[in-house]
């Protein structure tokens, strides 16, 4: 009966162990799978932070022309900043 796991054979010469060709050692798996974590970790982060600006430039937005007068920011560079994509700084 074939399975439909790969199956990797490991065989004992002289006091170490040999894997078949093509297996993949154990310290790269977990290599890979920390880095594979991270890459997901670093693309929610990057996509937590787009949302975020998207909320604070639509609070910006919302704010009066004497309320962007007391931070300093016109009209024009609220509209400016309001009509980047959510994804650029």
């Amino acid at each position: 009966m074939e399975s439909s796991m790969p199956h990797t054979d490991v065989t004992r010469s002289s006091g170490s162990y040999l894997a078949a060709h093509g297996a993949v050692p154990a310290a790269d798996r977990a290599t890979r799978r920390v880095a594979g974590t991270f890459f997901v970790w670093r693309l929610l982060g990057l996509l937590f932070s787009a949302l975020e600006r998207r909320k604070q430039r639509n609070a910006l937005m919302g704010l009066d022309d004497h309320l962007l007068k007391d931070i300093g920011v016109s009209r024009a560079e609220v509209e400016q900043e309001v009509t980047k994509p959510f994804w650029r700084g």
